[in-house]
């Protein structure tokens, strides 16, 4: 099997984390964050925009680009720092890690999509007052790239839900059920 070309590994490590902390994070096993930093497997798209929150930059950055450019490794430095700042501000009372865990654990799908909708709606109300057309069209070319995203995983949602009613193959969902 040819390995998947990825930038986790040298991510994590600029960041300064443990492969345990990312999967705490990531809700996986380490070894799942070890095959997806030796290119074995590939992080799913869920997965990936949990990193891309923790980390700081843009999910694209784990597969896309054939290296991180200094950009990007100032932006997860600087993540880093601030992560560690607010951990010593408040006396290790705050930990990014366990913040997200937490925060990926209690929201559901239809919470976050009514925030989201509720978002898009201030977004809209208040866009009168934007101060420039590129801001403007710097929140309109965002949410088409997030939409772009969200079409992708419901065009591989529908790849498994067809696998499996064509070829009664099991859905990831399937296997993770039976995996807990």
């Amino acid at each position: 099997m040819d390995k998947i070309r990825n930038n986790f590994k040298q991510i994590r490590e600029i960041y300064g984390v443990t492969q345990d902390e990312i999967s705490k994070i990531v809700g996986v096993n380490r070894a799942t964050i070890s095959q997806w930093e030796t290119g074995t497997t590939r992080a799913s798209s869920a997965n990936l925009e949990k990193l891309s929150i923790f980390y700081g930059v843009g999910p694209e950055t784990f597969y896309e680009l054939e290296e991180i450019d200094e950009t990007r490794r100032y932006m997860i430095i600087e993540s880093s720092k601030h992560a560690k700042e607010i951990e010593e501000q408040s006396h290790g009372e705050r930990n990014k890690v366990d913040d997200l865990k937490e925060i990926f654990e209690s929201i559901s799908f239809s919470e976050s999509r009514r925030n989201f909708m509720m978002a898009m709606k201030i977004l809209l109300a208040s866009a009168d007052h934007a101060e420039t057309l590129d801001d403007l069209q710097l929140a309109y070319d965002i949410t088409i790239k997030m939409a772009k995203r969200l079409n992708a995983i419901i065009d591989i949602r529908r790849e498994e839900e067809k696998a499996k009613r064509e070829n009664n193959e099991e859905t990831l969902f399937d296997l993770l059920d039976k995996f807990n």
